[in-house]
């Protein structure tokens, strides 16, 4: 029991303070217990105030991060990670871990014997900002218009968290990984992301299509959608389904005649559970990411789950396994080249590598695989 909250807690009572009201982006003791020590998680609020939408797999990491840290002995905390305006008392936590502005404002307390372990959700952020940028000049290069709505630069610096958390946890694995070692001073650990497993009690494929699935959030430049729509444009033996939130309308009015083609058909909005989005993963063959900058993207690993063998750039942070087709170079000549590949595979080939894909992502994306990682890796940061 913890002592000098006890204490404190009779002491309001004693006196009649108000219990002053808790802003509504930050969460105090989630699940109510009553141990020694507390963790503030700088993540995101939604998924402990809403039901499931299944149209991002973040709604499970957040719930994966909070579950282990409780399940390690502490109460847990959560503020948003963008919302300034919040009064947070960084020393009173034992533990200051996740993304953002508010993580990177924990750096301002004097507190700093306080573990700082910091959840990079996709790259650096040298090499994000350097690839986001050069993901809307090679648009501007193919359609001379200069779109920084579309791309991923992040205007905000997180200094001291990029180069002075005491650890890291970066969702990614191979080149993705290596990079951030490298400017990386201190401990830096790889976690895998998770599926939302929506896809993975689907039937083994047992017929192979010429069809392409593009599956991503927002900041499609950045997610190389517009290479993707040039290979569209060329490749009419093919066809690409495209399902993304919402489309900027410039990015749709510049590539109209891909997107109203015949081998190319755009959905918005849909949720990964319903059956639109079930006929789509089981028309395709392929996942395509052309990505600039990610890491283990869920738009990927989730087909990933029901079979489809993904082509992706390096920068999708993906390791080197035979049945991860990987572009040689980014551009509109790399993905076609990468899809060509994946086509030429014979037939015994490719179903070989499809079902080492579905075992692949299930096993090592599963929820339960994940939590046990990240917990091994908590408590080999914090047993000290």
């Amino acid at each position: 029991m913890n002592i000098k909250r006890s204490i404190n807690k009779r002491i309001n009572k004693l006196f009649s303070k108000k219990k002053v009201e808790t802003p509504e982006n930050y969460i105090i003791n989630l699940y109510q217990t009553n141990y020694e020590k507390k963790v503030l998680v700088s993540y995101i609020t939604t998924p402990f105030r809403a039901v499931n939408s299944f149209k991002h797999q973040n709604y499970i990491t957040s719930h994966i991060v909070a579950e282990s840290f409780s399940e390690l002995g502490y109460d847990v905390d959560i503020v948003d990670f963008l919302d300034q305006t919040i009064p947070i008392a960084y020393e009173s936590y034992d533990v200051i871990f996740g993304i953002g502005d508010n993580f990177e404002r924990s750096f301002q307390s004097p507190s700093r014997n306080i573990p700082r372990i910091h959840f990079i959700t996709g790259a650096h952020q040298d090499l994000h900002n350097e690839m986001s940028l050069r993901s809307v000049k090679d648009f501007y290069r193919l359609s001379n218009i200069w779109l920084t709505d579309e791309a991923n630069v992040l205007p905000e610096s997180c200094y001291y968290a990029m180069y002075n958390a005491d650890v890291a946890i970066i969702l990614a694995k191979g080149f993705i990984f290596d990079d951030c070692k490298n400017r990386f001073e201190n401990r830096l650990h790889s976690l895998n992301n998770n599926i939302l497993g929506i896809f993975s009690l689907f039937a083994i494929k047992t017929m192979r299509t010429s069809n392409f699935l593009f599956l991503s959030g927002g900041r499609q430049i950045t997610k190389g959608l517009s290479l993707l729509l040039e290979v569209a444009r060329l490749r009419k033996d093919l066809n690409f389904y495209i399902v993304v939130p919402h489309i900027n309308s410039i990015l749709e009015t510049y590539y109209e005649d891909v997107l109203t083609a015949e081998n190319v058909f755009l959905y918005k909005d849909i949720r990964m559970d319903g059956e639109e989005m079930r006929n789509i993963i089981e028309a395709c063959s392929y996942v395509l990411a052309p990505s600039y900058i990610d890491g283990l993207p869920g738009g990927t690993i989730e087909p990933m789950s029901a079979g489809l063998l993904p082509i992706v750039s390096k920068y999708c942070g993906f390791e080197k396994k035979r049945f991860i087709v990987e572009m040689e170079e980014l551009s509109v000549d790399g993905v076609n080249s990468a899809i060509t590949s994946a086509i030429n595979l014979d037939d015994h080939t490719y179903f070989e590598y499809i079902n080492e894909v579905k075992e692949y992502a299930i096993e090592n994306f599963s929820k339960s695989k994940v939590k046990a990682h990240l917990k091994t890796i908590l408590k080999s940061e914090l047993s000290n």
